[in-house]
């Protein structure tokens, strides 16, 4: 593979990014939470929508300024309805899932759940794109998996109301977030990976933006975030950075393949770690350490460069 290399870096750096994103995410979302539970999941669906909606206005002014706008004619091929479904599945369907998988089953178990969306998307590649995983790559995705649900799975005080539609709820965030990258991939065989994720913040922002104000009741909340340049600043600098997270994400899978660009991004999970720690001084279990460990383990294991005599899964 040309400049394989280099692919690991971005893909790593893809990662980070999401991983700012997240610690930034919480920092602007967590003072609406605080005392106002009972907006359950209308404040992330907000918060989310800001996200999104500010990842596509820089995207649209990235791609503005450098003219390539006008090829957004492309998303008219039959690639581009690929592009639009990933879009659909990522963003509202897989951001709705992840926030009820919260709200009825608590954060522990949504959280570990929607961690196993690297092995939706390793079988969904394999069987829709034909990308081969050898052996070592599928162990790699058992370990990186395992210890992003090992660090996601803390341990948690939380009642949860409604435990079984929870669980499913997190593991439909997974298959969403899953089928969205191979989905992505077939639709960037003749669509470049800016436009892609262009159009893909463009519409997941419009959705989660529609259902937020028209079919939930959360005005008030985009009131009470418009109130606040603190918090509206974190979010709307989540969302930017998201956007750059998401195209070399995109980049990264459409050229090293789906297993390895996944492998990869879940490396957000040590970021995110060592920035709650470094940053916001949060305490780290021995649990977290062992999950960021099998994560990295997992990592370096599909990252190897690749052996055409390894055994294809």
């Amino acid at each position: 593979m040309r400049r394989y290399p280099l692919w690991l870096m971005l893909g790593l750096l893809s990662g980070f990014l999401w991983g700012c994103n997240n610690y930034l995410y919480d920092i602007g979302a967590r003072p609406l939470l605080e005392g106002n539970l009972a907006a359950g999941i209308i404040v992330p669906l907000v918060c989310t929508a800001v996200n999104d909606m500010s990842a596509a206005v820089s995207l649209l002014l990235v791609n503005g300024i450098r003219g390539a706008l006008h090829a957004v004619c492309t998303i008219f091929r039959r690639s581009g309805a690929f592009l639009c479904a990933a879009a659909v599945l990522g963003g509202p369907l897989g951001q709705l899932s992840y926030c009820l998988g919260i709200l009825w089953a608590g954060p522990t178990y949504a959280l570990a759940l929607s961690a196993l969306y690297p092995v939706v998307g390793c079988i969904l590649a394999r069987v829709i794109l034909h990308q081969a995983i050898t052996m070592r790559m599928g162990l790699g995705i058992a370990l990186a998996v395992t210890g992003a649900v090992l660090t996601a799975g803390t341990p948690s005080d939380f009642a949860a109301p409604l435990l079984l539609p929870g669980l499913v709820c997190g593991l439909a965030a997974a298959f969403c977030w899953g089928s969205e990258i191979v989905l992505a991939v077939r639709g960037m065989e003749d669509i470049e990976p800016d436009l892609a994720i262009t159009l893909r913040e463009c519409i997941s922002g419009s959705a989660l933006l529609f259902m937020s104000l028209i079919i939930l009741p959360g005005r008030l909340i985009w009131e009470e975030i418009s109130s606040h340049p603190d918090v509206l600043g974190s979010l709307v600098a989540a969302g930017i950075i998201a956007g750059a997270s998401y195209f070399l994400w995109y980049a990264v899978n459409r050229a090293i393949g789906c297993a390895r660009g996944m492998a990869l991004n879940a490396s957000y999970i040590i970021w995110g770690v060592l920035l709650q720690w470094g940053i916001g001084g949060a305490t780290v279990s021995g649990q977290m350490i062992l999950g960021c460990g099998l994560v990295f383990a997992g990592v370096v294991l599909v990252s190897l460069y690749p052996q055409k005599a390894e055994n294809i899964l």
